[in-house]
């Protein structure tokens, strides 16, 4: 885990920023005067859901702990690590001596990054790929998701990709590692991925760490995943939490389904707070993940015998997170994404309806037991028995002695009997506080669109004019605001480099070993500020609408009335923006 990321996810920024301003709740939010200009009437805003802050008096502007503490004490990006990193206690590593474990993972890193972008061109542009696109169109993936998603497509041919990157300067050896080649019993190399639909698989940070697959045939097995390499590891990935986990931190709760299509369509209809287990087998590592940004899951698996299965072996987790874990079960013979597809409001309500894990454990256990029969009645216990043994919290531990008590005819005192005798299963580990972590913290999220967007740049200093009207409040990642005004800067990689702080060269040169395309360059640039704008005005737009209810609530006016002016300004802005959109689509003459 880099630095900076270590920085945010130890920081408190209504601690900090309690320093310089105080701050008063407000309704989500708490807001108070702003430190940066002299006011009145509080217009400044924290948000500690995402550890950002807003500023809608006449800073209009905001940003996270690093850009506030550089615009109060008008310090450098590399003085504001330094400081918060003596603040927090975090030791700043040299980054000038990477290890070559370190650069070996980079240029790993990089590699995939060239396979996924080599894969998806092929989706949009090959004609091979047509049943690729049937398929996806067939299960009502549209042209967002397959963009949100990187979405691509794998050629029959056995060496396809193998040549591409050969000749882009991966080595054999590379691809091998990183799980892209196979190698046959001959000793000949081969492409992993032949003629299917290929999934990019993320870290919390949007590098890719492997793929998924889904065959367009009838051969089994349908899905085929990256073997284990030093990037990926199926028990310690969460699909799509590179784009889930702002939702999940603002709506405190974690939808957790079983396969790809599932987050896709999920994100696709709205519900951007999904993510996948990479199969049936939920792991302590992916819960873990989950623990960083809420406590509160929703299962969502399929509604079959591994499904269920998988989710009874679920409730040790509940004492990981000291928080109850909820089910929500899909209509018989229906995955998650046909329930969405068919109707979102179904999916919304069995959301809504999710009940508590040990309730669905206890009805799905009675199934199979004839408790009409003694036989029945001890089987039930034998099995159920042990759930209880597992619960640590002695309250909802004895509620559940007594619901089995009732369905057995036994009393809680002869069941209690039993499960003292019971040795307690150990629970998954609980860190105590100062322990070191086993899970790291989930980093910072990276902005797939922000990425694209500066990749492009680097490669295409000429493409610059265009960059006008796009500010630097409008990249979220306070790293990718450093490397766009080093680029605005100057045209020289070299000394662009040389003028970010060490502790962004690593994003900076992961960006210049993206791949970027070499056609329709300057309208992709203008697609990309388009994208990148409308996702600044669209966050503003909620933070206004969070503070109007805020101050609706207290009958202030005043206040009311300039924050609706600029919640118009917004509307109106966003309106403009989705003009220029359908202009550039519709083309001229057109």
């Amino acid at each position: 885990m880099d630095t900076v990321t270590e920085i945010k996810n130890r920081a408190d920024i209504v601690e900090l920023i309690s320093q310089y301003t105080p701050l008063s709740r407000s309704g989500k939010t708490l807001k108070g005067l702003c430190p940066f200009h002299s006011e009145k009437h509080g217009s400044f805003f924290v948000y500690p859901d995402n550890q950002t802050w807003h500023c809608f008096g006449a800073c209009a502007t905001g940003g996270d702990i690093f850009s506030f503490i550089m615009k109060k004490e008008g310090l450098t990006f590399g003085e504001a690590l330094e400081r918060l990193a003596e603040k927090y206690g975090i030791q700043l590593p040299s980054r000038y001596q990477p290890t070559p474990e370190h650069d070996r993972l980079d240029d790993l890193f990089r590699l995939n990054a060239a396979a996924a972008q080599y894969f998806h061109d092929l989706l949009l542009t090959s004609p091979a790929a047509d049943k690729a696109r049937a398929y996806l169109d067939k299960r009502g993936v549209n042209a967002g998701s397959i963009a949100d998603f990187q979405l691509g497509y794998a050629l029959p041919e056995w060496q396809a990709l193998k040549d591409h990157l050969n000749q882009a300067g991966y080595p054999d050896d590379m691809l091998l590692e990183a799980g892209l080649l196979g190698r046959a019993d001959t000793g000949r190399l081969y492409d992993r991925f032949r003629d299917q639909v290929i999934i990019p698989i993320a870290d919390v940070r949007g590098r890719i760490t492997g793929f998924g697959a889904r065959v367009l045939n009838d051969s089994q097995p349908k899905y085929l995943n990256s073997p284990e390499t030093p990037l990926f590891s199926k028990s310690a990935t969460l699909f799509g939490i590179n784009l889930a986990a702002s939702a999940i931190r603002q709506a405190d709760t974690a939808i957790i389904v079983e396969g790809y299509l599932d987050v896709i369509i999920s994100h696709q209809y709205g519900f951007k707070n999904t993510v996948a287990s990479m199969g049936t087998a939920i792991t302590e590592k992916q819960i873990g993940i989950l623990k960083k940004l809420s406590r509160q899951l929703v299962l969502a698996l399929d509604a079959d015998v591994a499904g269920e299965e998988a989710m009874t072996r679920c409730v040790p987790f509940e004492n990981l997170l000291e928080s109850e874990i909820k089910v929500a079960v899909a209509p018989a013979g229906q995955d998650p994404d046909d329930v969405i597809r068919h109707d979102s409001v179904d999916w919304t309500n069995l959301i809504a309806l999710a009940g508590p894990l040990v309730d669905f454990v206890f009805n799905h256990a009675a199934i199979g037991f004839d408790l009409r029969t003694a036989a029945g009645k001890s089987g039930l216990a034998e099995k159920l028995l042990p759930v209880v043994a597992g619960i640590k919290d002695p309250v909802r531990r004895g509620h559940y002695l007594a619901e089995l008590a009732g369905r057995v005819g036994a009393t809680t005192a002869d069941l209690q009997y039993s499960l003292n005798r019971l040795k307690q299963p150990p629970a998954p580990h609980r860190l105590e506080p100062g322990a070191p972590a086993t899970v790291a913290p989930p980093p910072a999220l990276a902005s797939p669109i922000e990425d694209y967007f500066l990749a492009l740049l680097l490669k295409h200093p000429e493409l610059k004019p265009q960059c006008k009207a796009v500010k630097p409040e409008y990249f979220e990642s306070v790293e990718n605001r450093e490397i766009y005004a080093a680029c605005l800067a100057s045209d020289d990689l070299a000394v662009i480099r040389q003028r970010l702080d060490a502790a962004i060269r690593d994003g900076f040169d992961r960006l210049l070993g993206a791949p970027a395309p070499d056609n329709r360059l300057a309208e992709r640039l203008s697609e990309c500020a388009l994208r990148l704008e409308e996702k600044h005005l669209k966050a503003t737009a909620i933070k206004i609408k969070d503070v109007l209810n805020a101050e609706i609530d207290k009958g202030s006016s005043a206040e009311i009335l300039k924050f609706q002016e600029q919640g118009l300004a917004l509307d109106s802005r966003l309106a403009e923006l989705f003009k220029r959109k359908e202009d550039r689509h519709r083309g001229p003459g057109r």
